[in-house]
């Protein structure tokens, strides 16, 4: 047990080049949608004091306020938002078929990343449509009956306890069903990375899965419960955190890009123990 998260977060470690390339695309992306949104709201709202009251800490009133007043440069933000996600989504497919390339082959290089996300973007980019085709098929199966037959809670339920219950059940069924879509379609990626034609990998990853699902199904859970606290630590750490002076502004950027790497980390240490 000791030995195989030793293997794991070693092999995790050692795709620190690919890791670091991953990290500046995301803050590429992201800098690229604050400096739009930055920009947009300086020219609509200049100097205005609501942008100093802002600088405390994320005021919800504020920020309704801004939407009704500022509509166009709100939706002129969403949009930017919008191409920003697209981009990223399809610059994603190519960035996860460079790392699992990598941790397939026991590859290390940023040479041999570019290669293989070139090699395997094609084939990567239809397993990852099929996936979300999938995920929303059966979210929908789920929740469209279901907010179907409930009508009003008040009036299906008793009380707000069942009701609550029943949404937190059906959120974790949820969740479960998308991480073994989820499993599936990294495994399938996998067998692509072997060699084998689309429709084979996509058979030959779920019957993988079926076979040792505990396994992988245990293994995807552990992950989301680190990065669930991952991202539990961070809220507590810099929630409410202003931007009073340029060391709380300094700190609260290191503290961010910090959780941003760990992040990183933890999906390629995921990947890198689903191929042990």
């Amino acid at each position: 047990m000791w030995d195989t998260i030793k293997d794991i977060s070693s092999q995790a470690l050692r795709q620190w080049r690919p890791i670091g390339l991953i990290y500046f695309v995301q803050l590429f992306l992201g800098l690229f949608v604050a400096l739009s949104a930055y920009r947009q709201l300086n020219g609509a709202i200049g100097n205005s004091l609501e942008l100093d009251r802002l600088a405390k800490g994320f005021d919800r009133s504020i920020f309704s306020d801004m939407v009704s007043e500022f509509p166009m440069v709100i939706s002129s933000i969403q949009g930017s938002f919008l191409l920003a996600v697209i981009a990223f989504l399809i610059i994603s497919i190519f960035l996860h078929a460079g790392l699992l390339g990598n941790i397939k082959r026991r590859e290390y290089t940023i040479s041999t990343f570019l290669s293989n996300g070139k090699r395997y973007f094609t084939s990567f980019l239809a397993i990852a449509i099929i996936a979300i085709i999938k995920m929303i098929l059966t979210l929908a199966i789920i929740w469209i009956p279901f907010v179907k037959l409930i009508g009003d809670p008040l009036e299906t339920f008793h009380s707000e306890k069942p009701f609550i219950q029943t949404v937190v059940a059906l959120i974790i069924f949820s969740a479960m069903l998308v991480s073994v879509i989820w499993l599936w379609s990294v495994l399938t990626r996998y067998q692509k990375i072997e060699g084998k034609k689309l429709v084979q990998s996509m058979k030959d990853g779920w019957t993988q899965l079926r076979l040792r699902f505990f396994r992988y199904f245990l293994i995807a859970m552990l992950f989301i419960f680190i990065h669930v606290i991952v991202t539990w630590l961070y809220t507590y750490v810099v929630d409410d955190w202003g931007a009073e002076s340029w060391f709380c502004v300094f700190s609260l950027l290191f503290i961010q890009q910090l959780f941003s790497v760990i992040r990183v980390f933890i999906r390629t240490s995921a990947y890198s123990a689903l191929d042990c």
